[in-house]
């Protein structure tokens, strides 16, 4: 019998309904996802209001069930504390915890606790058969492009308005800074751009660098932060320009402070990980990492809002997510506009490889997997969730550079606590 021809609630391999406990104080919860999950033949064996009574219930049960749902807000034992003792009786259970809060604290609380999947109150049936699919493992269902939201028109390619490379990014890019008269060389570069030279001259004054208001002249800040260093802030505020339509904490999160924060940590990990052959580059590869989805957010703001939004739950990769509401992903994105900028063939194979998987690991080079490595650590920093599979990705990519626990442990609360008045932000 062809798996497309079994009902959801059924396992493809014995036969049998799938048998599931429902943890709701909402006896209105509780019958509608009893109605959801019948409809797809599973069992229904037991119907909890409380915390305690689900867990008296699986003392005596629990060889029986196969998938416990459990309401976050519930009195006396909240979901949370019946899934820490569910957990530790029965490691293996399969937990969908349902919520009306998905906040990043919540998910993040979740996901520590290796919870299987999250349903997000007003239950509908299609977020159920989507969740429940993935927690079994369910792929022909999946794949019926069932998604946790209204599928929109897909766009064209052609179709996007991608701004032009800034001038003095071009002069910029192509810049050596090995070169005699080198730092003379850029003051040129940069000066006739009045919007990035006035920047740099605010940061070059910031606390940070501790010589505030000594700084005059693009000549003095060059002195001050150095040649490689004043590169690195033209291309920063390059890009900073052109997104400047876009506005929100959403936006400013993912699309301006994560991209920031992603490039510092790539730098930071090249002694310890014994690449510092990449001190050139590694900046400007892990800022434009995501120029896919800056173009895609200023040409449909509210649209890439509500990506980022379903990002934050973590159930689905960014580019599952942008491909479901745009029918073309970030990467795709991107790589038209390196072709239109004239970036560099290596610009072009690092937006290629963004999504390696870890059978990749190999193949991929250094810079592709260091600035996956910084971007999964980023967004831990910045308490934005990631995926199990971006967690064992991170995890393969320090064992590929057998990184010490040290070192592992490195970018922490306390690396973000320094990081957060770095003037790259400001």
């Amino acid at each position: 019998m062809n798996d497309n021809t079994i009902s959801l609630g059924i396992n493809t391999k014995s036969l049998i309904p799938y048998n599931v406990l429902i943890i709701d104080d909402s006896r209105m919860d509780q019958l509608l996802l009893r109605q959801f999950l019948q409809s797809e033949m599973f069992h229904i064996s037991h119907m909890a209001e409380t915390g305690k009574e689900a867990l008296d219930y699986l003392n005596l049960n629990a060889s029986r069930i196969d998938v416990v749902c459990v309401d976050y807000d519930m009195p006396g034992i909240n979901g949370v504390e019946t899934i820490r003792q569910i957990k530790h009786f029965y490691p293996h259970m399969l937990i969908v915890m349902i919520t009306a809060h998905p906040n990043k604290e919540v998910v993040s609380e979740l996901h520590k606790m290796s919870v299987n999947a999250m349903i997000v109150k007003p239950i509908n049936k299609t977020q159920v058969t989507e969740k429940f699919a993935m927690v079994l493992g369910r792929k022909d269902v999946l794949s019926k492009s069932v998604v946790a939201y209204k599928k929109n028109t897909g766009i064209d390619l052609n179709d996007l308005k991608i701004p032009p490379q800034p001038s003095v990014l071009i002069k910029v890019l192509q810049f050596d800074t090995s070169t005699s008269g080198g730092s003379t060389e850029l003051e040129k570069i940069i000066a006739p751009d009045k919007a990035i030279s006035l920047d740099i001259l605010r940061i070059s004054n910031s606390a940070f660098y501790g010589r505030a208001g000594t700084i005059t002249s693009l000549k003095d800040a060059i002195t001050l932060l150095g040649v490689k260093t004043i590169k690195n802030l033209v291309i920063l505020q390059s890009k900073k320009h052109f997104s400047s339509s876009l506005v929100g904490q959403m936006f400013k999160t993912h699309i301006n402070d994560l991209p920031i924060l992603t490039s510092l940590v790539s730098f930071d990990l090249l002694n310890p990980l014994g690449q510092m052959k990449l001190q050139n580059d590694i900046f400007t590869f892990a800022l434009f990492r995501k120029i896919g989805s800056t173009v895609l957010a200023m040409n449909f703001p509210k649209r890439y809002q509500e990506v980022l939004k379903l990002c934050e739950i973590g159930t689905k990769s960014q580019i599952a997510i942008e491909k479901e509401e745009f029918n073309l992903s970030s990467i795709d994105v991107g790589l038209k506009v390196f072709r239109i900028w004239n970036m560099p063939k290596p610009f072009h194979d690092h937006i290629k490889n963004i999504n390696f998987n870890a059978q990749m690991i190999s193949e991929v080079d250094d810079k592709d997997r260091l600035t996956r490595l910084a971007e999964n650590l980023s967004k831990k920093m910045m308490k934005i969730q990631i995926s199990r599979e971006e967690e064992d990705i991170m995890n393969v990519i320090f064992d590929y550079y057998k990184a010490s626990d040290e070192i592992r442990n490195a970018f922490s609360e306390e690396y973000m606590e320094n990081m957060k008045d770095h003037p790259y932000f400001l």
